[in-house]
């Protein structure tokens, strides 16, 4: 296996990659179990797809099949590994027995309160900072190259609901540790997917929903959603997105894969910020819709600063049954890289384009693979 380490300044990166000479032309593929118009699609791979292959003068080109054609999000591991497909889009939460040392930051998602941070954290740890991770992708012939965060979830409802009090017996659609705060919170989580959420809570079959704020426009959400909570109650932030086949990567030359890594921080802020965008647009038509956003009630915050303390034990109870070693020190790791980037991100000041830059100073140009 060859390495490759990315250390050169963005001057002399494009220096090489401009001077990049003929070569026969590569297309490689990429498998995506959502679909089409997905904004991981249109804000994040595809205009990452066309900036390497400018970068490259055309020597690599990728053909993205959307919606599941290459196989569900369970089979994404595999297709990989057998060169089904070059990359695709790989959600750990669906191969929880093969990505554990992934899984056990995925764990702690409701701790994210800012995507900007997280992703940003969950790419320096699982790229640079956890050996576990790297040896969990190398068993199944993967490079891992980067991750994204969808944008923050919050609480949203049929009615005004934004104090604890109001929260007993409340039916949320939510899964795992968000079904898990929401128990703590006194409601009741509901087993409903994301495809049939409009129609649960349409028919009352569920009062609120826990998820991205971008759902209101891209489930058509603002018809029926009346109250949104202000107040972040996670984030996913471990997709998997850049990754390729071990033996694929390999095969291109050292300049083809520095065009690739000195693309990925734009692929990761394009990403996280149009999660940022759509949200924020979301929640205006909402609101032009009839719905009201609030902050929760101290009550109710102070109880969900209370479930975050304790998620660290959680995580670890998962490691364990897991039988994944060194877990506290992989959550530590990923614990002071949140606090690093929390930092890093006030002192931007929103700016994606001051992120990116940290993105590629911090990580990217330090990635050996």
């Amino acid at each position: 296996m060859r390495t490759l380490t990315i250390g050169l300044t963005a001057a002399a990166v494009m220096v090489s990659v401009f001077a990049l000479p003929a070569a026969a032309d590569t297309k490689l593929t990429y498998g995506s179990s959502v679909p089409a118009t997905h904004i991981v699609h249109r804000a994040g791979l595809e205009p990452f797809f066309e900036r390497v292959a400018k970068d490259t003068n055309g020597s690599l080109t990728w053909e993205l099949f959307s919606g599941g054609a290459m196989g569900g999000p369970k089979e994404t591991l595999q297709t990989v590994k057998d060169s089904v497909v070059d990359s695709s889009l790989i959600v750990d939460a669906y191969l929880r027995r093969d990505l554990p040392a992934s899984m056990v930051m995925t764990v702690l998602s409701t701790l994210a309160d800012d995507s900007r941070v997280f992703a940003a954290a969950a790419n320096e740890t699982h790229l640079l900072a956890c050996p576990k991770c790297v040896a969990e992708r190398d068993k199944h012939n993967i490079v891992g190259l980067g991750f994204y965060s969808t944008g923050t979830y919050h609480l949203m409802c049929t009615k005004e609901i934004n104090t604890l009090a109001a929260m007993k017996g409340v039916k949320v659609r939510a899964t795992s540790r968000a079904g898990a705060l929401v128990k703590y919170w006194g409601g009741t989580p509901v087993s409903v997917t994301t495809s049939e959420m409009y129609e649960a809570l349409q028919r009352g079959q569920a009062d609120c929903t826990m998820g991205a704020t971008a759902w209101l426009t891209s489930y058509s959400l603002r018809d029926v959603i009346k109250s949104i909570v202000s107040e972040p109650t996670g984030a996913y932030f471990s997709a998997l997105f850049m990754n390729m086949n071990k033996d694929r990567w390999n095969s291109l030359s050292d300049a083809e894969r520095t065009a690739i890594i000195r693309n990925l921080p734009g692929l990761i802020a394009d990403t996280v910020y149009a999660y940022i965008a759509s949200g924020e647009e979301s929640i205006a038509e909402a609101v032009k819709a009839g719905a009201v956003v609030s902050d929760a009630d101290a009550a109710m915050k102070a109880k969900l600063e209370e479930f975050r303390k304790g998620e660290t034990k959680v995580a670890l109870a998962y490691a364990k049954k897991a039988k994944l070693e060194d877990a506290d020190e992989i959550i530590a790791t990923f614990l002071s890289k949140v606090e690093k980037w929390r930092k890093i991100v006030a002192e931007i000041d929103g700016d994606k384009q001051k992120y990116e830059e940290a993105l590629w100073r911090e990580i990217f140009s330090k990635l050996k693979v």
